[in-house]
């Protein structure tokens, strides 16, 4: 019986007699999910018909590695040993991108990954492939908004629902959950559904760069929790008040990302884009900023 390195040996030696890099058709970019986000699989074909990019192969098949212009490797699935990453040679054309859509606070550094990758893919503003949670873009006319009927006042989604609660919530039941609610502690989703977000971290200032003052409530407007409490509060009784946080509405819309897919897809569009040679040797540094 062949030990796993072997095999992984063998593989690789068929990859690369089968698939060589020069059969490929130079018109197609094949860009490899070497790790599913979080083990979920998606239909990886979506590029065209979702996101009018055009010649794109995506694959999560192992053995296209060797003809492969980008390796997607999601942070959060690599091994602390890093065992489960590529143990081939990378091809000289071949860029591997870090991707992650966790805050740095929530995310553990791995020895060894510094100067792993050439490329980023993240929600940040100054990472390779940028891709947002979420943006506000100008709505095709006036709407009238009427958010939803509510039934209860706050949905702190991370904890009173989730695993740590024993209330898991279904990718069918998301929205419905958030949209049942006057206000939520998360950002792009709950705007869609017409639910006013409470938020804290960056400044008021920041968040306004990217969603309408009027949109959202900041805990940093309040000189404590009890008046952040009984502003609240009193938006549950003065529906007059509620609803000015949808104002934003008649002109605006919000933008979702769509996981898993629309990631792999700009990382194609970038590769495609972008043919020059590209390292990226502070990872450390530029996420966790050590």
């Amino acid at each position: 019986m062949l030990c796993p390195a072997v095999h992984e040996i063998m593989f690789f030696l068929f990859g690369l007699l089968f698939l060589g890099h020069n059969m490929s058709d130079k018109n197609v970019t094949t860009v490899l999910i070497w790790l599913w986000p979080f083990g979920k699989t998606y239909d990886p074909s979506l590029c065209s018909s979702l996101f009018n990019i055009d010649g794109c192969f995506i694959t999560a098949d192992r053995k296209h590695y060797i003809k492969s212009d980008g390796v997607v490797i999601h942070h959060r699935d690599i091994s602390p040993d890093l065992s489960n990453l590529p143990p081939f040679k990378q091809p000289s054309f071949q860029k591997w991108i870090w991707m992650n859509f966790e805050s740095p606070s929530h995310l553990s550094q791995l020895p060894g990954i510094e100067n792993l990758f050439n490329l980023t893919l993240n929600y940040r503003q100054d990472a390779d492939i940028e891709v947002p949670y979420g943006s506000i873009v100008a709505a095709e006319g006036e709407e009238d908004f009427v958010p939803p009927s509510k039934n209860k006042l706050i949905c702190w989604i991370i904890h009173a629902y989730g695993q740590a609660f024993g209330k898991y919530t279904s990718d069918q039941d998301y929205f419905p959950t958030i949209a049942s609610y006057d206000i939520t502690e998360k950002l792009y989703n709950p705007l869609s559904v017409g639910t006013v977000p409470v938020v804290l971290g960056p400044s008021r200032k920041n968040y306004e760069n990217f969603i309408s003052r009027d949109s959202f409530i900041h805990v940093d407007d309040f000189s404590s929790p009890k008046e952040l409490a009984d502003y609240l509060l009193l938006l549950d009784k003065n529906e007059e008040m509620y609803l000015r946080y949808f104002e934003w509405r008649q002109h605006f819309k919000v933008k979702k990302a769509y996981f898993w897919a629309e990631h792999t897809c700009l990382a194609c569009d970038y590769l495609r884009r972008h043919k020059e040679y590209k390292a990226f040797n502070s990872l450390d540094k530029w996420y966790w900023g050590g």
